[in-house]
């Protein structure tokens, strides 16, 4: 009876130890340590702080537009709040059209007129609330 339980624990005993190990996991070197005996902390370096960049904007009053021509008389200057030409005498200018405030708002294709009264869909966005 003895020598069963002999032979058998040499049988079960390798099986056993080969269930303990993973043939599949990769054998891990040990971590360095320090001089002094501690382990380590991992170093962290903190990414570089980039200040945000700031996107040039167009001043508010300059002398032409990129896509809207000048009128074809009188001294004018671009204005981006307002989104039109501004002529002399409150009189402004966008795609071949003149507009002036009067009492409502009027349009001309001509500096010298007929002046004819608009709607105010008519009129370009950065003129409706000036008055």
């Amino acid at each position: 009876m003895r020598a069963l339980r002999n032979t058998l624990a040499l049988l079960v005993l390798p099986v056993l130890a080969a269930c303990g190990s993973n043939p599949y996991a990769p054998d891990r070197a040990p971590e360095p340590e320090d001089p002094v005996g501690r382990k380590r902390e991992p170093v962290s370096i903190p990414a570089p702080v980039t200040p945000p960049v700031a996107v040039p904007r167009a001043p508010s009053i300059q002398k032409s537009h990129p896509r809207y021509a000048p009128p074809p008389q009188g001294n004018a200057h671009w204005d981006n709040d307002l989104g039109v030409y501004v002529l002399e005498g409150d009189v402004f200018y966008r795609e071949r059209l003149y507009y002036r405030w009067r009492d409502g708002w009027y349009c001309a294709g001509r500096l010298d007129g007929p002046w004819e009264a608009v709607d105010m869909p008519s009129v370009p966005t950065g003129l409706r609330g000036r008055r």
